[in-house]
């Protein structure tokens, strides 16, 4: 039994996650590698390249990249650019948590700025693979290697080739789902059923394994509105159904459902997912806002409005003056270039997170605040993960007395607050070992 994931994106984690709770501590594969993945995430390319075996080593801070003594590299919150005499040579883009400024990618451009090449680096601190691309910005071929340098794989991206270079014996695979089930029975998985998250190769793999009998899951977490996917339809219409289809959205399995027959809804269940929940002992006068810009919508009012609420406001960076005059009030506590440790103790301690400010979220700060059982309020305009945040608890930023109206009662109110988080979790859809283990066997 294996987990087969596309990509280790954060629902891969979420699924990843619930299984293990659940009791299903498959073994997990993913078949895209950003050299990141998890020690208990291996990928075909750790394992020919012989990364999965190394252990050693850390990821390069962006400094470090070597390139020439004239050249220097000049460090953004957001990547960091290679200079030589003025003249931009290329691009390094961080590993997430971009603030930690770890090199992931680095892009280098041609004399017409536009990208040649693409380094690719992992953990270790190893350029692990390149990809090369054309004129027009088409990537042409993906080589990856081993510690020493050497090509192990070479992705054809025109034809869809793969070549292997397994010690010295060349193998040419004609497409990836040729290459991934080489990669698979040799190193000798056992493939009796298969949990996988996409229709694209993870699917074709699955189909094409030619296993006399499986039990297959789709766990299926992309948004569907108005069409069956094929593939998906394949699955359905098989007359000996072997793979059982699980969608993890609950407006996506409300569209199946009226999408589907009868007889096909039998084959399709809903599950959400399990989330590490922290319980810590909270302060219900205390509220928090992370935040990279002074734009906080109402902040004011709800200062004025809320005197027994405490704002604990954040931020990674320094504080404009506009911000800093909050400081002025008895219940705001400002935290200028907060640090790791105080947003801890901040979300450990707080039993309300609000989610406010406008631009961009930092530190997935919403989903730290359910993870860490905070009670999520949240204007339209400014929320930032909104399948974190009970429908009740979001309003248009108009309705700001609404918003007050609503969260005053709650303040100090140690009962209300547990009543909210529990239909917090509801609204959310978070669910149980029970139900993961019910549907899947």
């Amino acid at each position: 039994m294996i987990n087969l994931f596309d990509s280790y994106t954060q629902s891969s984690w979420d699924l990843h996650f619930s299984l293990i709770k659940s009791g299903y501590i498959n073994p997990t594969i993913a078949l895209n590698d950003d050299g990141f993945l998890p020690d208990d995430v291996t990928s075909p390319y750790l394992y020919y390249t012989g990364f999965a075996k190394t252990g050693a080593g850390r990821p390069l801070y962006y400094n470090e990249l070597r390139v020439p003594d004239t050249w220097e590299i000049i460090g953004f919150s957001s990547g960091a650019d290679i200079v030589d005499l003025g003249v931009k040579k290329g691009r390094i883009i961080y590993a997430n948590p971009n603030h930690k400024r770890l090199i992931k990618e680095v892009d280098w451009f041609d004399e017409q700025g536009r990208v040649i090449l693409k380094d690719r680096f992992n953990k270790f601190g190893f350029c692990f693979a390149q990809t090369f691309y054309n004129a027009d910005g088409q990537a042409i071929q993906t080589s990856y290697y081993n510690k020493d340098r050497q090509e192990v794989i070479s992705e054809n991206h025109m034809t869809g080739d793969y070549i292997l270079n397994d010690n010295n014996q060349f193998k040419v695979f004609k497409s990836k789902v040729e290459f991934v089930i080489n990669y698979l029975q040799e190193a000798k998985f056992n493939l009796d059923r298969i949990f996988y998250n996409s229709l694209s190769t993870p699917f074709l793999v699955s189909f094409y394994l030619n296993r006399l009998e499986s039990k297959d899951v789709l766990f299926w977490q992309e948004p569907l509105v108005d069409d069956i996917p094929g593939n998906m339809r394949l699955l359905l219409n098989n007359p000996s159904p072997n793979t059982k289809i699980v969608i993890q959205s609950y407006e996506a399995y409300a569209n199946a459902m009226r999408l589907l027959t009868d007889e096909e809804q039998k084959q399709v269940s809903f599950l959400g997912f399990m989330y590490p929940l922290k319980e810590t002992e909270k302060l219900y006068n205390q509220a928090l806002i992370l935040t990279n810009s002074d734009q906080i919508e109402a902040l004011e009012s709800l200062v004025t409005s809320l005197p027994n609420l405490t704002f604990n406001i954040g931020a990674l960076t320094e504080m404009s003056s506009d911000l800093m005059n909050f400081g002025k009030y008895d219940n705001v506590v400002l935290y200028p270039n907060i640090t790791t440790n105080q947003i801890q103790y901040l979300s450990n301690i707080c039993a309300f997170y609000l989610d406010i400010n406008h631009h961009n979220e930092i530190l997935s700060a919403v989903r730290s605040a359910f993870e860490h059982q905070q009670l999520i309020f949240a204007f339209e305009e400014t929320s930032h993960q909104i399948r974190f945040v009970s429908p009740k608890n979001i309003f248009p930023k108009k309705d700001i007395f609404t918003f007050i109206s609503h969260l005053q009662p709650l303040i100090g109110n140690k009962c209300n607050i547990e009543k909210a988080l529990k239909q917090q979790l509801e609204d959310c859809h978070v669910s149980s070992s029970t139900q993961y283990q019910s549907v899947i066997n």
